[in-house]
């Protein structure tokens, strides 16, 4: 395992470069320095993505919400974890920045990009498995239910008590016996 400081710091102390007579120096360099496997078993693959995409989200008003930002930053660490010997300190973002600003965050990956390709593929799918709770259906579905529960709750108490209010009462004395059972009557048919 090598940190991301002292790697940066060690390719530019031996000025790797890539010259005529060879013209993959930065790549043999990045392969044997940080041990790079260019293929990730699928299981791997698939853990790793669903790790990243798990711990960027949150419920928010009951919408899961993403942080795809943290995601990015999450998914580069995770991916060049699985596939180097590089070692991330506490602060990832700053690493982050040294790989990049050296201009080797993209020579690294491209020394194992068909797997780099297929991870970001699983991340999208996992992301969309994730936030389908989101979908606009399964929302209003969500609502509507909720609506239907409540009045079937209050059918109920009304089926239940209507038998118990004493409507000549409230409603004065042209109400008669045969209106509350049309009313009654008309409660069963609805509320079931």
């Amino acid at each position: 395992m090598i940190t991301v400081k002292n790697f940066i710091d060690d390719f530019k102390q031996k000025k790797i470069q890539n010259t005529k007579l060879n013209d993959h120096a930065i790549s043999d360099y990045l392969k044997e320095t940080l041990e790079i496997k260019t293929y990730l078993p699928f299981r791997t693959k698939r853990m790793l993505v669903e790790t990243v995409v798990s711990q960027n989200i949150e419920w928010v008003d009951g919408i899961k919400k993403i942080d795809a930002i943290n995601e990015y930053i999450g998914f580069i660490v995770a991916v060049l974890s699985a596939h180097t010997a590089i070692e991330f300190s506490d602060d990832p973002v700053a690493d982050y920045d040294l790989l990049a600003e050296s201009g080797l965050l993209p020579q690294i990956i491209a020394e194992f990009q068909e797997s780099y390709a297929e991870c970001d593929v699983l991340i999208k799918l996992a992301r969309a498995s994730e936030l389908e709770d989101n979908n606009i259906n399964m929302l209003v579905g969500r609502f509507l239910n909720g609506i239907l529960t409540r009045l079937d709750s209050v059918g109920e108490v009304l089926k239940t008590n209507i038998g118990n209010i004493n409507l000549q009462e409230i409603l004065g004395a042209t109400f008669k016996e045969e209106d509350l059972a049309k009313l009654k009557s008309l409660l069963d048919k609805y509320i079931k």
